[in-house]
This record gives C-alpha cells, sequence and structure tokens, in this order.
C-alpha cells in the first residue's frame, strides 16, 4: 500500500493515547473534553465531529505528496505516522488554547493544564517525525508566538469596534491576525517540508493553508455575525464595515485561490480538494444584497491577495 493511503489514525486516537500517559485526575478530566469545551452537542461526540475538513485532519499527508508523483507519499508509514500524531496534538492544544482565549470556556486549572500536556505531547511527538527536538521547539515555539500576536490583535480590533463602532478594522488587518493566530493548524506540515529541504513549497504551503484557513474564518465571522453582537457587543462584520453576506461571498474566491497556489506548488491533492470545495461553496445563498456582497468581497479577496501574495 502507497504510504499516505493506509487507514488514516484519528485524531481522536492521538488524543486517547496522549491522555492515556497523563497523571490519574488529568485522565479523568479528559473524559469528554470536545463537549466540555462547546465544540459538540453531545458528551460523546469526538474531536472529528468538530474537525470536518481533511486537511485540517491530515495536513502532514498533503505536505508529503510527491510533486513529482501525483497521489505518491514521499514518507515511509512510520515517519508519516510521527507527523500526523504531531499535527492531530497541535489541532487539541489549538482548540483548546482558542476556547480559553476567546474566553468561550473558563480559563480554568485544569483547562490550562490539559492544554499544556497537549502542548508538551506536540513538542515530543514533532520532535520524534523531524528527528531533532530542538528543531521541534523552535518549531512550536514561533507558531505560539504567532498565535499569541493574532489573539491579542484580534481582542483589541473587538475592543475598538464595541467604543467606535462599525469600520475600525481594515481587511488587511484582519488577515493578518486572523492567519497568525491560526499558524499552529499548518506548523506541523511546514515542519515536515523544511526537515526535506524545501522551504520554499514550505512557504507556498503555508500561504495556500493560510488563505484556506482565512476563508473559513470568514465563514464562521459571517455566521456568528448576530450572536457576536449580543454576546461579545461587536461582531467581525461590524468591524469591518462590511455585511455578513460579503463575508459569506469571498469565501468561494479565496479557496479558489488557495486551490491555485497549491496547484502552483505541485500540491496536487490538496489543490484538488480546495477546488471541489469551492465549487461547492459557490452554490451556496449568500443573504443580503447581492450587489454589496459582491463589493465587499471583492475588498476582502484584494486584502488577501495583497497580505499573502504568491
Amino acid at each position: 500500500m502507497t504510504p499516505g493511503n493506509e487507514p488514516r489514525p484519528r485524531i481522536d486516537d492521538t488524543f486517547a493515547a496522549v491522555v492515556a500517559g497523563l497523571p490519574a485526575d488529568l485522565r479523568r478530566e479528559a473524559e469528554h473534553l470536545p463537549y466540555r469545551l462547546g465544540l459538540t452537542r453531545s458528551p460523546s461526540g469526538a474531536w472529528e465531529d468538530f474537525v470536518v475538513m481533511d486537511p485540517n485532519r491530515d495536513l502532514p499527508r498533503y505536505a508529503a505528496e510527491d510533486p513529482a508523483r501525483p497521489g505518491h507519499c514521499r514518507l515511509a508509514v512510520g515517519q508519516l505516522f510521527a507527523y500526523r500524531r504531531a499535527h492531530h496534538c497541535a489541532a487539541v492544544y489549538g482548540l483548546i488554547a482558542d476556547r480559553i482565549a476567546d474566553g468561550q470556556v473558563a480559563k480554568s486549572r485544569v483547562f490550562v493544564r490539559l492544554r499544556d500536556e497537549v502542548l508538551r505531547a506536540w513538542i515530543r511527538a514533532l520532535g520524534v517525525a523531524t528527528g531533532s527536538p530542538p528543531r521541534a521547539r523552535a518549531l512550536v515555539g514561533a507558531a505560539l508566538r504567532a498565535t499569541e500576536w493574532g489573539n491579542a490583535r484580534e481582542r483589541r480590533a473587538l475592543v475598538r469596534a464595541r467604543r467606535r463602532g462599525e469600520g475600525t478594522l481594515s481587511a488587511r488587518e484582519y488577515f493578518t491576525f486572523t492567519s497568525a493566530k491560526l499558524r499552529w493548524f499548518g506548523a506541523t506540515a511546514h515542519g515536515l517540508l523544511l526537515s526535506l529541504g524545501e522551504p520554499g513549497r514550505a512557504g507556498a504551503l503555508r500561504r495556500t493553508y493560510d488563505i484556506f484557513s482565512i476563508a473559513l474564518q470568514c465563514i464562521d465571522d459571517a455566521l456568528d455575525d448576530a450572536s457576536d453582537r449580543r454576546t461579545r457587543g461587536a461582531s467581525f462584520p461590524l468591524a469591518l464595515g462590511l455585511p455578513s453576506g460579503g463575508l459569506l461571498a469571498a469565501a468561494p474566491g479565496l479557496i479558489g485561490r488557495a486551490a491555485s497556489l497549491a496547484r502552483a506548488a505541485r500540491f496536487h491533492e490538496f489543490g484538488l480538494w480546495l477546488e471541489r470545495v469551492a465549487a461547492t461553496l459557490e452554490r451556496w445563498p449568500i443573504p443580503g444584497d447581492p450587489l454589496q456582497s459582491s463589493l465587499a468581497a471583492a475588498v476582502l479577496q484584494a486584502a488577501a491577495e495583497e497580505v499573502h501574495h504568491g
């Protein structure tokens, strides 16, 4: 079987392995964690009930595709497994940290301990995958610094919007801090390509994944517009001074741009997947005034191109 095409380990399998090595009190607290974080509707909900898109579950496989042989993986099964484990730990770490940073769960001692244990598991797993624990610490450290900076800028943007009203946030700033705050999600795959001696393709994958992530954030922020105004006193459509329909309308074009970048860098499977998603989103109904939404989408797409030129 070609490496990368074997049954994919699930995020929940990786988390269970991490939890098995925790102290007994934390093992109990880790039960039903996706539900306790508000990510699932049922206590039986799994991490992959929330992380549903395949690149978010398995970005290392897309990164490890042989650019000269589409559909083939350049890594041995064991090495790909190690990168997948690291990516899964990063995903769980980031979701816990993001819920705490956004104030969507209380910053309790238990959640902080779990977050930090998963962070240590990520660093260990990435050290195994890259064969260099110091490199793993450097990669994770850079991702965490970017995330901290992005979260701080995001919080300030919402404070400005609450105090001053709409139009206080530029699309460029929105995309810059969104890319930064989500840096943890793509860091493992970025490190994989650096370890293969491909800094150029590592940068291309980062730009591709950033634009894809921005598109998903636009969708989330559009759908959360009313609830964010009610619970947080402001929303990102309000801060941007754009209709929520404009954020939704921007998503297909953003993902289409990500697909073009993926294809140009010879991430064939990732590009194909992104093209399918963009085509699906094109069929979504957009609420509100069509002209205003189209103009807003054009503004957002131009800003993304400026921030992530490639």
